[in-house]
């Protein structure tokens, strides 16, 4: 074993940094073990030791992503605590519409054109990124004491436009113009037209 497959022996939490940045460049529809561990500078062996296949490697380089996905969601932009659902909704998508994650939401939309084209392929990812984001978005909204019903549809409605204006962002880089209309949709679901009480059901 030479140096540099010495490098990451005993640190797997870096291999699996290194493997999550090297996946956001390359994508998995294609992913190769042996060119991934040549750039890594390891070798093909030592990503099997670690990860045992292909399908698990990317099993967890998506759970890693989607977990730094989920903290940004629920953590307030600059420590700032948001006052009300629409609010709240804002600060998340400002977090979860930074140019920085636009790499990870273009993976994930690779991810689950793949699982529908093979069902299976990854196990529940796909399913996961869709139920594991609405529960803490429904979460926030019942904490701002909004009726159930109206909060999981609300949540619903919110995580289908971040995913629709992602996609968008990743096809035309037109920040404004979603950031525009996430705007418009969130004081839409929010607010009612002038002289009606604020929506809560």
């Amino acid at each position: 074993m030479d140096g540099r497959a010495l490098r990451f022996q005993h640190r797997r939490p870096e291999l699996l940094d290194a493997s999550v940045e090297y996946v956001l460049d390359h994508g998995i529809a294609e992913l190769s073990l042996r060119p991934m561990a040549a750039e890594l500078g390891v070798t093909h062996g030592t990503l099997l030791r670690h990860f045992g296949s292909k399908e698990q490697l990317v099993i967890e380089v998506v759970n890693s992503i989607r977990e730094a996905l989920l903290d940004n969601l629920v953590r307030s932009a600059g420590g700032r605590t948001p006052t009300t659902p629409a609010e709240a909704m804002s600060v998340a998508w400002q977090q979860l519409s930074q140019p920085a994650e636009r790499r990870q939401f273009v993976l994930l939309f690779e991810l689950v054109a793949l699982q529908v084209r093979t069902p299976g392929r990854f196990g529940s990812l796909a399913t996961m990124l869709i139920t594991d984001f609405l529960g803490p978005i429904e979460a926030s909204l019942l904490a701002y004491d909004m009726p159930g019903p109206a909060a999981r549809n609300i949540a619903t409605g919110f995580l289908a436009q971040v995913r629709g204006l992602q996609l968008d962002l990743a096809v035309t880089g037109d920040q404004h113009r979603v950031d525009a209309a996430m705007k418009h949709y969130i004081e839409s679901v929010t607010s009612r037209p002038a002289g009606l009480e604020p929506l809560t059901e």
